[in-house]
Parts: structure tokens; C-alpha cells; sequence
């Protein structure tokens, strides 16, 4: 009995003993997990939202002190409802997206870009496909047509593109005859089925149907746009969130295009590129802007200016924005 005694208070002995370093181990991990921000992100199928995912799936975000849950949706309209709704602290999208939430009384700011306009990489583009007979074979030829029809979307970054293309390669009034298509995969179909001439469309799509033989009449490579961001609410605006976010989306632009071949099957994996043009794909690049962290520009006030006012001129909002108010400045 003493020795079963003696035994148990051994043990309680070396219980207490262990008690305080079992006490600090709690802490720190209690420690981590306080210190860790939680960012739910609205993300949508586009190709450069891949750098979302590497630094997701790499452990970027966590090194970085950061939990992050992307959240996939179809639709921009989906996503901006979720927005609404308080079910997400930010998104991937367009400055459209961010300008009308922060009227409507959701207030975000622009983090950063993932896709920026630039002459050796093209984002979006107008393009006819020859199943349609009356479908112009080059830009010329379109502006010498009346009602070329154009599958398109109303009141979005499609909308904007055209518009911006019709004024900067002056083109003649009523050339083009807009047909309104909400959905993205629906409008390529339609294009690839002869019921429309052309539709502007957003890479991988538009090399898919290159793929297919049609023929790109005009891209926006020598257009000065930021097309795509990633926004915050405004509670989760503090600057260490903002620089974490950052610097671990910029180490996963870093790290897609040090092994390009690889991470272009990750895009096939993640829905991102169809699997029968992969190969013919030029994957996507981040770093032909030389900013301070590798990533494309953040919109200038010029460009939210230009936005806006198109914007304002479609009803869309009731003023434009102060830069400040809509972007948060790069670190110095």
C-alpha cells in the first residue's frame, strides 16, 4: 500500500513540475491562434485568381499570420450578394464591384491588383468566330459594318472594355449591336454556335476560341486599366492585415511564375483553364510592372476617375469616389 502511495505522489509530483511548461505551451499556441486574422475572400473562376490559391494552398497565408477561406462563387452577382449579406470580408473582382458596394453602404477598399493592362500580356478580348457568316474577319472590316451583334453583359468590367474600346479605336456608331448574355460560358457557346458575330471575352476563353479558329479583332493591351483587385471590408483595414495580405498574395505571384508548366495544371485542377488548351496557354504573368512587391499596379486616381464617371454615366452610381477612399496606398 506505501509503495503505491508513494508511487501516486511521484507522478502528481512530476505533474506539478511539468505544469508550468504545459502552461506555456497553451499560451503560445493560444497566443498564435489570437494573433491569427481571419479574411473570408469571395472569389470568382478567372485565371489570375490563381495566386489566391497557391498562396492559400502553399501555407503562404498562415506563415503569414493570416486565415484565409476562399469562398467560390459563379457570378459576380453572387458574390456581391454574399457581400451584402456579411457573409465575406472581401473579394476578388472589379473596381465596378467596389465602387457600388462602398454607395451602397458596404465600405471596402482595393489591397491589391491581379490583373493589371499591360502590352505583353492580354486580359480581354473582342473576337469573331467564322460559323457566322456575316461575322467581320478584322477590326477594319468591323468598322466598316452596321449591327455587328456582340454578345456582352450590361453595366460590367465587359460593358466598360467595349465602350473604352470603341472610343480609343474610334469606332463608327452603331457598328456593334450589343446582345445582352449575363452568363460568360453561355455568351462563348453562342459565339461558337453562329448565333452571335462577336463577344468580348476574358482569357482562357478567348484562346479557347482562338483554339477553335476564331479570330481576335482587338485586345486591351494598349489600354492603361486595372481589371482585376482584391478588396477589404473596412474592418479588417488595419496595416499589418493589409501588409501580410500582401506580401503573401505577392510571394505566390513569385512562386507561380518561377514554375509556370506546374502551376498551370493547378488552373486546369481548380477549374481555372480548360484542359485542352493548357498547353497552348500563356500562363499567366504578375511581375512586367517592376512595383515594389511584384504585383500589378494598384488603380492610380486617374483610373478611378475614368471609372467612375463612366459609371456615374450609367446610372450606376450616384457620384465617383475619392482614390482615397476606394484604394489603400501601396507601402512606402
Amino acid at each position: 500500500m506505501r509503495s503505491k502511495i508513494l508511487k501516486t505522489t511521484s507522478t502528481s509530483r512530476f505533474a506539478v513540475k511539468a505544469l508550468p511548461a504545459m502552461v506555456g505551451a497553451a499560451a503560445v499556441l493560444l497566443s498564435l491562434g489570437a494573433s491569427a486574422e481571419t479574411l473570408r475572400i469571395g472569389t470568382l473562376p478567372a485565371a489570375d485568381s490563381i495566386v489566391l490559391h497557391v498562396a492559400k494552398d502553399n501555407g503562404l497565408y498562415e506563415k503569414a499570420g493570416l486565415e484565409v477561406e476562399l469562398v467560390p462563387f459563379k457570378s459576380a452577382l453572387e458574390l456581391g450578394a454574399a457581400m451584402r449579406a456579411g457573409r465575406l470580408d472581401g473579394h476578388f473582382g472589379d473596381l465596378m464591384n467596389v465602387f457600388t458596394q462602398n454607395e451602397t453602404g458596404i465600405p471596402q477598399k482595393v489591397v491589391f491588383t491581379t490583373t493589371h493592362t499591360i502590352p505583353q500580356q492580354r486580359a480581354f478580348a473582342l473576337i469573331a468566330f467564322p460559323k457566322s457568316a456575316t461575322a467581320p474577319k478584322t477590326f477594319e472590316e468591323l468598322k466598316s459594318k452596321k449591327d455587328v451583334t456582340t454578345a456582352m453583359s450590361s453595366s460590367t468590367i465587359i460593358h466598360y472594355l467595349l465602350d473604352r474600346m470603341t472610343e480609343t479605336e474610334k469606332l463608327p456608331e452603331g457598328a456593334l449591336k450589343n446582345l445582352e448574355v449575363k452568363q460568360i460560358p453561355i455568351r462563348m457557346q453562342m459565339l461558337l454556335g453562329g448565333k452571335v458575330d462577336t463577344a468580348l471575352l476574358p482569357e482562357p476563353l478567348v484562346t479557347v476560341v482562338e483554339s477553335k479558329g476564331g479570330k481576335v479583332l482587338w485586345d486591351d493591351r494598349n489600354l492603361n486599366e486595372a481589371l482585376a483587385v482584391v478588396s477589404l471590408k473596412s474592418e479588417k483595414l488595419d496595416p499589418k492585415t493589409v501588409d501580410a495580405f500582401r506580401k503573401a498574395t505577392a510571394e505566390a505571384a513569385r512562386v507561380i511564375e518561377a514554375d509556370p508548366v506546374r502551376y498551370r495544371a493547378v488552373m486546369v485542377q481548380k477549374g481555372l483553364l480548360p484542359a485542352p488548351v493548357a498547353e497552348g496557354y500563356k500562363m499567366v504573368a504578375f511581375s512586367f510592372f517592376g512595383t515594389k512587391d511584384g504585383l500589378p499596379p494598384l488603380p492610380t486616381p486617374e483610373e478611378v476617375k475614368r471609372v467612375g464617371e463612366w459609371m456615374v454615366g450609367q446610372g450606376m452610381l450616384k457620384a465617383v469616389p475619392a482614390w482615397d477612399q476606394v484604394v489603400v496606398p501601396a507601402a512606402e
